[in-house]
């Protein structure tokens, strides 16, 4: 038997010696030794055994390693099949050139391995002379990138924020000027600031790894000031001591928020669950094929034509990072096309927030303790960032309470603008109730007749509607707490996302009946910002007026007057006008707290009036009934060798979720 054994051995070290030492070349075709530009694609042409090797297998890799002299497998922050980059597949095995991309300038030089798999399954590591393939940036590690535009709360001023390595000593500024002009432009000093993996809640966030934190550059920003209303300027920003400056982009200042009765004509566009999705590219999915199709259709069609958009709202989980660095790096490429040319607000999600801390001090929204009601589905979906990357990446314009990018307000053109955190705690009395109820209270509806309220978390959404998990509960108590506030205020739209979904419902008022003579609050759910979508598996509530799944886009909102305005959904693969309706509101309704009121486009059969205590009571009821059902499934999984089955039952009490499921299990992503 040892001698069997030592002749096997004998065998697999020689197989592995001959797997270590195939070999290939490359040259660079496209682009020069130089180095690629940020997001750019990498030509290289493969000889030598490598090329004998590479796309036998089906699953032949590329991988990418930044930084590249990473030495752990599997810590690749990119990676693509080879029979999808190959440029010509009809010569495999592989004997050309492959393309891969986009790849990001993460400020460190990243490197290009090969892996092959053989007829008998071994998994190997295809080395090249004289070494693996290197991959530099034309702009280093100075380049100033992920830059975004940002309302303050004033109309003349704009704020600029980008990312670079340290350039501290080398004059870090913004310049700026009216596009039109010829004058000397305006310089303005960058201010910085960046995190650290200590200033995180827990992991993943908190592990130091090329996957995990990984060194974020400094965050620079500037407020150009003395702007005009609705008036284009030119800026530019980077290090005045290099020539590691920003392309020069053009924007359009903020129209006046004060004149009253001018027939204002305001566009948002609003999505949300975008995210720079997985690790890795798949032959049929990139990691952000569908938010690529949302930001090439709002570039393509709306902004580069000259039409205004006034405001881009993102509603939460925006880069779905979870603690891996790089993806945050990975969504501002993808986002700043258009988030340099138009404000580019957010809203706090479950995925940048949520965390399980008790207390956390760390927390930059300033809670003792984060928000766990025993009733809701939060828990770690940050996976420890608890807000840290959202708050230094983002800065969002302050009024009166607010709490930086958790919850603010500000006006754009006649809308009223108030972004809300559905993860702390809303309840009547808490910090963040008081301010959103002063805030409601003071707005002039003479000048801003509109009000529009964005919040991740939905309050009303059909997808498994009629199923009791996590998210059921949460969408009853946040009607109950900001239902009425909605209808004593006139709040004429609630922007979500959670759900990957698009639901728009009829206004509903106070008691939750649709409204056929005006009044009421819209409530739309846009989760299609690149997410993956839902289950197409509906329930068909009286409030629904559209729903759809499995499309990807966005909301424009267009008030057309003070008097009217258009909500329109258009798919961003396809470009087409999915959903259309037109509010209004009454110029009689204007005062200075609430006033505005609107209505749909088509009457729904009503119910009786749902009172705050009935949704209290179906609140409560479902919050039993799942802990029934916990109980139950927690006692059958105890005693799962006495019922015996192939399946197993799983409880996830700290997110109020409990279902069947197979072995292979996995995270919900909402």
């Amino acid at each position: 038997m040892w001698k069997t054994l030592g002749v096997l051995l004998t065998v697999v070290v020689l197989v592995l010696m001959d797997k270590l030492m195939v070999e290939g070349f490359y040259t660079y075709t496209d682009p020069d030794p130089a180095g690629i530009t940020n997001g750019g694609n990498l030509t290289v042409s493969i000889t030598g055994r490598a090329a004998d090797v590479l796309g036998k297998s089906n699953r032949d890799e590329v991988r990418l390693y930044c930084p590249g002299n990473v030495t752990t497998v599997n810590n690749y922050v990119d990676k693509w099949l080879v029979v999808d980059v190959v440029a010509n597949k009809t010569t495999l095995p592989l004997h050309g050139m492959i393309n891969v991309g986009p790849i990001i300038n993460m400020r460190v030089p990243c490197q290009l391995r090969f892996y092959a798999h053989d007829t008998r399954g071994f998994f190997f590591r295809v080395s090249f002379q004289p070494n693996d393939i290197p991959v530099s940036f034309k702009g280093g590690p100075a380049d100033p990138l992920q830059g975004h535009l940002a309302m303050t709360s004033s109309v003349t001023e704009m704020r600029a924020t980008w990312v670079s390595a340290d350039i501290s000593d080398n004059d870090p500024s913004l310049w700026y000027m009216k596009a039109s002009s010829s004058d000397t432009p305006k310089k303005i000093q960058a201010g910085a600031k960046t995190y650290a993996a200590g200033d995180m809640c827990g992991l993943t966030a908190t592990t130091v790894s090329a996957i995990a934190f990984r060194d974020p550059g400094i965050i620079y920003s500037a407020v150009m000031t003395g702007l005009e209303p609705n008036t284009k300027y030119t800026y530019w920003y980077g290090a005045g001591n290099l020539s590691a400056i920003s392309q020069k982009r053009i924007f359009t200042a903020p129209q006046s928020t004060t004149v009253a009765g001018t027939q204002t004509r305001c566009h948002i566009v609003a999505f949300a669950d975008m995210g720079a999705w997985g690790g890795e590219h798949v032959s049929t999915q990139p990691w952000d094929s569908a938010a690529k199709s949302v930001v090439d259709l709002i570039l393509k069609k709306w902004i580069t034509p000259g039409q205004r958009v006034d405001l881009i709202s993102h509603v939460g989980d925006i880069s779905y990072a979870l603690g891996q660095g790089f993806v945050w790096e990975r969504f501002f490429f993808r986002v700043e096309p258009i988030a340099t040319l138009v404000p580019y607000h957010v809203a706090i999600g479950n995925h940048e927030y949520d965390h399980v801390g008790h207390p956390s001090p760390k927390d930059p929204s300033g809670v003792e303790v984060s928000y766990n009601p025993s009733w809701g589905n939060y828990g770690n979906d940050s996976r420890g960032e608890c807000g840290v990357p959202m708050e230094r990446r983002f800065t969002m314009p302050s009024s009166p309470g607010s709490n930086g990018v958790f919850w603010y307000s500000h006006n754009v053109a006649n809308v009223h603008m108030v972004v809300i955190s559905t993860e702390h705690d809303i309840s009547p009395g808490s910090t963040q109730a008081r301010w959103l109820e002063q805030d409601l209270a003071g707005v002039n509806r003479n000048t801003q007749p509109w009000v529009i309220v964005g919040g991740h978390r939905s309050l009303y959404n059909n997808v498994y509607y009629d199923r009791v998990d996590g998210n059921l509960p949460v969408q009853l108590y946040l009607r109950q707490y900001l239902g009425a506030l909605f209808a004593e205020y006139q709040v004429n739209v609630y922007l979500s996302g959670h759900y990957h979904n698009y639901v728009r419902t009829c206004p509903l008022d106070v008691h939750a009946n649709c409204s056929s003579h005006g009044g009421g609050t819209t409530y739309i759910t846009v989760g299609t910002g690149g997410g993956i979508a839902e289950p197409n598996t509906f329930s068909k509530p009286y409030w629904v007026q559209y729903n759809m799944t499995g499309s990807y886009g966005f909301v424009l909102f267009e008030s057309t007057s003070d008097e009217q305005a258009e909500i329109t959904f258009i798919a961003s693969q396809t470009g087409q006008v999915m959903d259309r309706t037109t509010i209004t509101r009454s110029k009689s309704a204007n005062k200075t707290n609430g006033g505005g009121v609107g209505s749909g486009s088509g009457d729904e059969p009503q119910p009786t009036g749902v009172s705050a205590a009935a949704l209290a009571g179906i609140c409560i009821a479902c919050i039993v009934l799942t802990t029934v059902i916990a109980a139950g499934v927690l006692y059958l999984g105890a005693n799962r060798a006495k019922f015996g089955g192939s399946r197993r039952f799983s409880a996830r009490a700290s997110r109020g979720f409990v279902q069947f499921e197979n072995q292979d299990t996995a995270d919900e992503v909402d």
